[in-house]
């Protein structure tokens, strides 16, 4: 199935140091943004799934997005994100977080952790990602009743710094190797904590080494992220007194198995991503380290608007312009892990943050442009499954479909067996010398047909009249010696039963079929006999 990208956007509340400014550029509704180019009569006009103002809550940001409907998909087996857009200063990491951060000294270390996030808000406060977090798990546990699945989740936290993706999730053995972090010292903290981008033909992107916790619950996962955000590298500029200075992503994984073939694996991932704001370095102020986050920053931006541009030209010319246009996912590594989710196989909500000021109204432009065209987007979720588990699960359902087909084919045998004794018992079968069919020629057809002028079967026989030989079902007439009179018939039938083959004689042609009863009826449906 084909889903296009979800775009979003909500407009926050002015800022202290905005409203002396005026806002007269950017009007909105429920489904649609305007933007009076230059104070002019001429506007821009946009349409989106859904548009929300500065008066929307936390929860009406949720409940818009279809979260709920994106948590279910993933418990199905398929992959999903979620991602913030917009510049700096706009809401994003308040609209996927909720938590307020503390002002940091803009003189200290780049290197050490400067963010201070308070996480004990109001529930009414918490962003996307606990939300997430709180209503994944309640699904979990209706789903492990309902549908008889068990579950499995683990998470994991990255930050892309200057073109580094680093860990905000430690291990024990990585606390330990970085206690030097009292004594600030930028190469081993990035030895520490940088991981390596590789690519698999089964996995695609992936960081290698990522650290994994697994979650029994929904406040152990909680706790894990709380302790990753406050990993978090962030300073103040002149646009923002807490501005993240990389691009967070959280990841939910989900394994899933079924009662019924426990084997079976399914792996889903749900990526929740804060992108840091696209920044303008006059506005921002920005200045030696800072600067130099600017420009990382805007570099992966940079990228990710021109994927963003070349997947939608190409679904506005029907697809080829895919053809002509190479995407450019390597070229940054936020672009490479976000590749299944532009053109990829996940379902993409894009969240758009706007400020309501015409001070950001050149940024304002940018964001709504490129958030109309990611919604042109058009992505094929596919549900996903350990594809070697799969396989060992098809040949033990092959194994086990064929055991009880033998079983039923000796059970059958058995039975056949059975019968056989029985009429013989009661007189009315005779056994005789079994017929050797084995050496029976192609030429002489699929039948065998003995009278009393064959001599060499009659010696071994002795059965003194005319006799035919019913080989596969099929009955064929005796031969008759013209120079002998005619004599009573007496027919025989070949039962080809494994390990006892046996011929019965019938001295009596009209009671063979009687006689027979359920074995021949057995012999039709188990071996496709046709009786004549």
């Amino acid at each position: 199935m084909n889903s296009k990208i979800r775009v979003l956007v909500r407009v926050r509340p002015q800022l202290a140091s905005e409203k002396a400014h005026s806002s007269r550029t950017l009007q909105w509704d429920d489904h649609m943004v305007r933007l009076r180019l230059n104070n002019a009569s001429a506007e821009k006009v946009y349409r989106f799934d859904h548009v929300l103002g500065p008066k929307s809550s936390q929860e009406d940001m949720y409940d818009a997005a279809g979260v709920e409907q994106s948590i279910a998909s993933v418990l199905e087996g398929y992959h999903a994100t979620l991602f913030a857009y917009g510049q700096t200063g706009s809401g994003k990491t308040f609209t996927m977080e909720g938590y307020s951060y503390e002002r940091t000294n803009s003189t200290a270390s780049r290197e050490r952790v400067q963010s201070k996030a308070n996480v004990a808000v109001a529930s009414s406060r918490v962003g996307i990602i606990p939300r997430v977090i709180i209503n994944l798990f309640d699904a979990i546990q209706t789903a492990s009743v309902l549908k008889n699945k068990t579950y499995r989740v683990k998470c994991s936290c990255v930050q892309i710094y200057n073109e580094q993706v680093r860990r905000l999730i430690l291990s024990e053995a990585h606390l330990a190797q970085i206690l030097d972090l009292l004594n600030p010292a930028p190469t081993l903290h990035c030895q520490n904590r940088c991981l390596r981008l590789r690519w698999s033909p089964e996995h695609e992107f992936y960081v290698e080494d990522l650290t994994m916790v697994e979650c029994e619950s929904a406040a152990d996962m909680m706790g894990v992220f709380h302790d990753a955000i406050k990993q978090k590298i962030m300073a103040t500029t002149n646009l923002n007194a807490a501005s993240s200075r990389s691009h967070c992503i959280y990841t939910l994984y989900i394994e899933s198995s079924d009662a019924e073939n426990p084997g079976v694996v399914t792996t889903t991932k749900f990526c929740l991503v804060d992108l840091a704001g696209s920044e303008r370095i006059m506005k921002t102020g920005a200045s030696g380290v800072t600067l130099q986050e600017s420009i990382g920053i805007n570099k992966s931006l940079f990228v990710l608007r021109q994927v963003i541009q070349i997947l939608s030209d190409e679904a506005s010319n029907g697809g080829t312009a895919l053809a002509k246009s190479h995407v450019p996912y390597r070229d940054s590594k936020l672009t490479s892990l976000l590749k299944h989710s532009l053109g990829g196989n996940s379902i993409t909500i894009m969240v758009v943050c706007l400020a309501p000021s015409d001070l950001c109204f050149e940024e304002n432009l940018s964001t709504l442009q490129y958030a109309a065209r990611a919604q042109c987007i058009s992505n094929t979720p596919v549900k996903n499954a350990d594809t070697q588990m799969v396989l060992v699960q098809q040949l033990r359902d092959q194994i086990k479909l064929l055991t009880h087909q033998l079983h039923d084919a000796n059970t059958t045998i058995e039975w056949l067996k059975k019968q056989a004794a029985a009429a013989e018992k009661n007189h009315v079968l005779r056994p005789v010398l079994a017929l050797d069919l084995d050496n029976q020629s192609d030429s002489e057809g699929p039948l065998s047909v003995f009278s009393d002028t064959d001599t060499e079967l009659d010696d071994d026989l002795d059965l003194g009249s005319p006799s035919v030989v019913i080989v596969a079902g099929a009955v064929s007439p005796p031969k008759t010696a013209a120079t002998k009179p005619a004599r009573r018939p007496t027919h025989s039938a070949m039962f080809a039963v494994p390990e006892a083959p046996q011929e019965y004689l019938f001295r009596d042609p009209g009671m063979m079929l009687p006689a027979l009863g359920g074995i021949a009826s057995m012999l039709e449906v188990s071996f496709g006999f046709l009786w004549t």
